[in-house]
């Protein structure tokens, strides 16, 4: 059901999506339908979720194992959030015209982040390593709403700067020397 509600939201938009629509396009009756997503509400928050669980195993797929596990993470999500894809520009575009009209379907998107920006302690490390993050979500933001086009060898060089910045700023400061007069 949740794949069907995603082609239909990708292709059509989130008010394209309807009971009635999904039962036709998923073969599920509308009675099943409803029985695990009681309102469309529920249904484009658990399409949400869906889709969060995917990005977040993609970010885990595409971390390097050759550096700890914050920055591996850190170029995980570079890598995973600049990865060009039509149908999940599309998918994104229509779950952000629902989000509009009801902002508390971005709820678990909120949580998410606020779990993983509690725990910082904002040492100058983590401020380097948000400025990245926002860096990509930015990039990605832009070409999301089609804004602007980088040509396609200035942004590859981009993200490959991203990720060798993760990996500079990431790591620990060097002890400072006391310096003696």
């Amino acid at each position: 059901m949740l794949e069907s509600a995603r082609r239909i939201v990708a292709s059509r938009g989130a008010g394209a999506l309807t009971f009635d629509e999904l039962a036709r396009d998923s073969g599920v009756t509308r009675g099943g339908i409803t029985y695990h997503f009681p309102t469309k509400e529920r249904l484009l928050r658990s399409l949400l979720e869906s889709d969060m669980a995917h990005w977040a195993e993609a970010e885990r797929e595409l971390a390097p194992a050759d550096c700890e596990p914050e920055t591996a993470r850190l170029i995980g999500f570079i890598r995973a959030f600049t990865a060009r894809d039509d149908g999940r520009r599309r998918f994104l575009c229509g779950m952000l015209s629902a989000a509009t009209l009801d902002p508390s379907l971005l709820d678990p998107c909120r949580e998410d982040i606020e779990a993983r920006l509690g725990q910082l302690s904002w040492s100058e490390r983590d401020l380097r390593m948000q400025l990245l993050q926002l860096a990509v979500e930015g990039l990605v933001w832009r070409e999301l709403m089609q804004v602007f086009s980088m040509p396609a060898p200035a942004r590859r060089r981009l993200v490959e700067l991203m990720e060798q910045l993760a990996r500079e700023w990431a790591r620990p400061a060097e002890p400072k020397q006391d310096q003696e007069s």
